[in-house]
Parts: C-alpha cells; sequence; structure tokens
C-alpha cells in the first residue's frame, strides 16, 4: 500500500515515484500491468492528479512505463542492469539511508536493528498478501486468524463479515463454511476458502448432558458472541434449557449470578484469563469453547492460499 508522508521533504511527486518503483519491483504491478487512472489514484491517496501524472511522466522518461494511445500509463518490460550496475546503484541508496537514520539520532546498534528489521519483511518474496479470516463475530475471527497465520506461516488478519465490503483489496479470504457463498459474493476478487470450525468435544459433550432444567453460563470476551455463539452450541448438542450468556466485562454482579445458578459455565478463550479467578473462588464446574479449525480445513488452507 503507497503512503505519502505530507511532512517529508521529499516532494509528494518523488515520493510517488519511489513507491511505484517498490510497487513495480516487488510483482505488484507486473509487465503489462496497466496502472490505476491518475484521478483514481489520486483521490485513493488524498493528492491532486496532477502530482500523480507527475510521478507517471517521470517513471515514462525512465523507461519504467509506457503511455498509450488513449491514455492510461502500462508497466514496460525493463532490461536488466548489469551486477556491476545494480551493486552501484545499490550502494548509494544504502549510503543514502544510513545518512538519514544517523541524522534522526540512531545508535550503531539501533541502526543495526532497524535494518535487520526491514530485512525481515523480504523474507517473503513480493509483497505481503492482504489475507482476511472473516467471521460473524469477533473472537471467532480473532482465533481463526491466528490458527490459519500458523498453518500458512503467514499474517492471516481478522475481520467482522459485516465489514468485509468495506476492507480494502484482498488476496485471500477465509471465512467458515456456512459464509463461504456470501462472502464470495462480497468479494468476487479473493481466492476464497472455506473452514470447518469445530469445538472440543468433551466441552459439547458436557453441554449435552444438562437438563432441560438446567442452565448454561456462557462467558465472552466481547457482547457480540453471545447469540451467535449460544445457537451454535444448542446446534451441536441439542441443549434445550436457559443459557445465560453475557461478556466477561459486563455488570459483576450479573456475572456473578450466573457463575452461582449454572449448571455448568462455558467460556471463550479470550474470556479465559477474567472467568477463571472467579470460577475456581465459585467452584462451578467449567469447560473452555475453544474453536479450531478442522485438519481438514487447514490442509485446504495450504493447498489453495500456500505459497
Amino acid at each position: 500500500m503507497i503512503d505519502l508522508d505530507r511532512d517529508a521533504p521529499l516532494p509528494l511527486a518523488d515520493q510517488l515515484v519511489e513507491a511505484m518503483r517498490y510497487e513495480i519491483a516487488s510483482g505488484r504491478y507486473r509487465p503489462g500491468a496497466r496502472l490505476p487512472s491518475t484521478r483514481a489514484l489520486g483521490e485513493q491517496l488524498g493528492v491532486s492528479f496532477h502530482t500523480v501524472r507527475k510521478g507517471y511522466q517521470k517513471l515514462a522518461e525512465e523507461g519504467v512505463l509506457d503511455v498509450r494511445r488513449g491514455g492510461g500509463y502500462v508497466v514496460v518490460e525493463r532490461q536488466t542492469l548489469s551486477r556491476a550496475e545494480r551493486l552501484e546503484r545499490g550502494a548509494g541508496v544504502v549510503q543514502d539511508a544510513l545518512h538519514k537514520l544517523v541524522g534522526l539520532g540512531l545508535s550503531d546498534a539501533e541502526v543495526d536493528y532497524a535494518v535487520q528489521e526491514g530485512l525481515e519483511f523480504f523474507e517473503r518474496p513480493g509483497r505481503a498478501r492482504a489475507l482476511v479470516f472473516a467471521a460473524g463475530y469477533r473472537e471467532l475471527a480473532e482465533s481463526g486468524a491466528e490458527q490459519s497465520s500458523a498453518a500458512l506461516q503467514e499474517r492471516v488478519a481478522p475481520a467482522l463479515l459485516s465489514d468485509l465490503a468495506g476492507l480494502d483489496a484482498l488476496d485471500g479470504l477465509i471465512v467458515p463454511l456456512p459464509d463461504l457463498r456470501p462472502a464470495r459474493q462480497a468479494r468476487p476478487e479473493a481466492e476464497s476458502v472455506g473452514a470447518g470450525v469445530e469445538y472440543p468435544y468433551e466441552a459439547l459433550e458436557r453441554v449435552a448432558s444438562l437438563g432441560a432444567g438446567e442452565s448454561l453460563g456462557l462467558v465472552t470476551r466481547w457482547a457480540d458472541a453471545v447469540a451467535p455463539l449460544s445457537d451454535e452450541v444448542r446446534r451441536r448438542t441439542g441443549f434445550a434449557g436457559h443459557v445465560l450468556g453475557l461478556p466477561v466485562d459486563g455488570d459483576r454482579r450479573q456475572l456473578d449470578a450466573v457463575l452461582r445458578q449454572a449448571a455448568l459455565v462455558a467460556f471463550t478463550p479470550q474470556a479465559r484469563r477474567r472467568v477463571r479467578p472467579l470460577l475456581q473462588k465459585a467452584a462451578t464446574p467449567h469447560a473452555e469453547l475453544a474453536p479450531s479449525l478442522a485438519p481438514a480445513a487447514l490442509a485446504r488452507l495450504r493447498e489453495v492460499l500456500g505459497s
């Protein structure tokens, strides 16, 4: 994503030139690709289309872009510089960057840390992909994103299904299986994968063992998880009793009442740290409802989105 700094001494058009060089070199825009129009990119970056045109024209003068009849700028295939030329130009860029870092007051150790942190970004070739795990409520999105990140060895961000339309461009989208079709309709440009979500069998079995006259306490981190998780637990277990659900940061008196009255308290991983000390005091039977992506779903993720 291009980010221009209006407080920097380098003019915006020159910043854009540097950013576009990187976007092209990293593979976001390949030879033959048409760049966004000057007006479209100007609106996206919050700058005048004249600024964008100035940057595009400079890249065209360098032979990076070609101006096509009828308007529009297209990335052209460039002749690769020799190794000596690449090293010479690269040394100049590094020298300039080091001068700027020292000028900011960084010590030698801090410069080394900044360089190493920057190099980590390039461990995976190409630009970082925009990958998202979206779900109906925040806690499931967070858990799914964490497990997807571990499976792909790449950052996957959590998001709500209701926010899909407003997200920036997506490369990959992971959602619970029941939400796959509407997710694909909402973001047809993304490679979408449905993931089966499982819950601990022992916890579900304990809920299923409760009688219709008994109550289940359900403690979550966020309020938006209570209703959908209650429905999911009922669907999976056939529990027909009363569910006492509330977020862990809700009314403390209500929480204490739930812990005293419920025959079993189930809680989400995000609520674990806050609720466990209270459960120990109340000596209430409890179980953690930690969602996990099915092994087959993880294999499918690696197959479709692995790189």
